[in-house]
């Protein structure tokens, strides 16, 4: 049973580390310009700058799509922290300061997720270069 499970391992670990494309790699590229139909795709330089682009893209919706998220719970939580503070109730002034300083938290990880995100598109579009 342990030979079957170690093969069945090493077998999906080669499978991971394949550099060729798949079809919807091929078409991801499509859509950032890269006319693959011209590229030599047996080429391991070309498959590895062509994966590098593949994975700095999805590196960057990510970045892209929780600094979305994070931005818009950074709008929430500092607009009812101040509505909050500005109430007479101590407790709810309490809760409202924590609001905000939770707000700005997470206003500044947004930030940085935004950062990250153009960050990967310019090392995307430096790799895109070499293909034009």
């Amino acid at each position: 049973m342990k030979k079957i499970a170690l093969i069945i391992l090493l077998l999906s670990f080669f499978n991971g580390i394949s550099q060729s494309l798949s079809k919807k790699g091929i078409t991801k590229l499509n859509h950032l310009s890269i006319k693959t139909e011209s590229l030599n795709l047996n080429d391991l330089n070309i498959q590895k700058n062509l994966n590098e682009i593949l994975k700095l893209e999805r590196k960057r919706k990510t970045n892209k799509t929780a600094g979305i998220i994070l931005t818009s719970l950074t709008l929430i939580t500092l607009t009812s922290g101040i509505i909050d503070v500005s109430k007479k109730n101590g407790l709810k002034q309490e809760l409202g300061r924590a609001g905000v300083v939770l707000g700005v938290i997470e206003g500044g990880i947004s930030i940085l997720l935004w950062n990250s995100s153009k960050k990967r598109k310019k090392e995307r579009d430096k790799l895109l270069k070499k293909f034009e």
